[in-house]
């Protein structure tokens, strides 16, 4: 390490729903100590907030949505500058930018039954405004039918507005697209083309956490001398039988309506033991989508251009 040598980042741009929040809050609770040995980790509610949204308002302005906010090419640079600045990292030291609304919003899967369709304007443009070197990147992949049932819950969450998209529709346009992991991992890989690429099977997360704290936090860091997050319980999960709730609900009284009530829905019956998590596919469908999630695991997995993480 030398006097002249910048910072360097690291970047955990998810995806959704592969314990995200997880990674995040053991880096949270960690950021003091991670900090005296030279290693910053920006909290993802202002890396999201101060970074990765005004990336995307740019994109949105590339491709023309309208939004009423936006940010322009210099704009966002002076955005960025004095974003990755305000960290105040030292030569040589570590930045962990933890995000992953990276690529888009869960919503946006949904509603195209793709990955992520604005992947290729949005990676490219949070990667191009990282002031500093980019080491490494990291990113969880998870099984397209549990990924999908997910979202789709996450979509249900933060829906607005008189209309929501429909379980049948998601699944339509699931199923006449299938997706595969490849054109994300694609764009991440065109975008950080001098990076270290590292995945993972969320399916595998549990074997491999400790080891992929390690990986995000770098070799001078034990994770096993890191201190676990406070249990606290945050917002129910929503089961099945609270989605299908909100769905009866929304053909009876509209979909405004309908929202105002989901916390309660959810409250009412939360995924556990008593009320099985959600899952929208039929026994044929599930079966399907992970014979393609298997197939394109072990295309990824056979790539020389980045490094998959294994158990054991």
């Amino acid at each position: 390490m030398t006097g002249t040598e910048p910072p360097f980042v690291v970047v955990h741009g998810g995806v959704h729903k592969t314990a995200t929040s997880h990674l995040q809050a053991m880096l949270h609770r960690n950021a003091g100590r991670l900090r005296k040995r030279g290693v910053h980790y920006i909290p993802h509610r202002a890396a999201r907030k101060d970074y990765t949204y005004p990336c995307h308002l740019n994109g949105y302005q590339k491709l023309g949505l309208g939004f009423r906010r936006k940010m322009p090419d210099d704009a966002l640079q002076a955005q960025a500058r004095a974003f990755f600045e305000a960290v105040a990292a030292g030569p040589g030291e570590r930045i962990i930018l933890s995000d992953e609304n990276m690529p888009g919003h869960c919503g946006q899967c949904v509603r195209s039954g793709d990955l992520y369709q604005r992947r290729d304007t949005l990676v490219p443009i949070f990667a191009g405004h990282i002031v500093y070197p980019v080491h490494e990147v990291h990113l969880g992949l998870r099984n397209y039918a549990d990924f999908f049932a997910s979202a789709y819950v996450e979509y249900l969450r933060s829906a607005r507005g008189a209309e929501i998209l429909g379980e049948a529709a998601m699944k339509r346009a699931v199923l006449g697209r299938m997706p595969g992991w490849d054109g994300l991992v694609d764009a991440v890989r065109a975008s950080f083309p001098d990076a270290r690429l590292i995945l993972w099977r969320h399916e595998d997360f549990a074997a491999l956490a400790q080891r992929i704290i390690g990986n995000l936090c770098g070799p001078g860091i034990d994770p096993a001398e890191l201190v676990a997050p406070a249990r606290v319980r945050g917002r129910p999960s929503a089961s099945h039988r609270a989605v299908r709730e909100l769905l009866a609900e929304v053909a009876r009284v509209g979909a405004e309506a309908a929202l105002a009530r989901r916390v309660e829905i959810q409250e009412r019956y939360p995924r556990g033991d008593t009320w099985p998590g959600y899952d929208p596919w039929t026994a044929d469908e599930r079966a399907h989508l992970t014979r393609l999630y298997a197939r394109d695991i072990a295309d990824l997995r056979a790539r020389a251009d980045l490094d998959f993480l294994c158990p054991g």
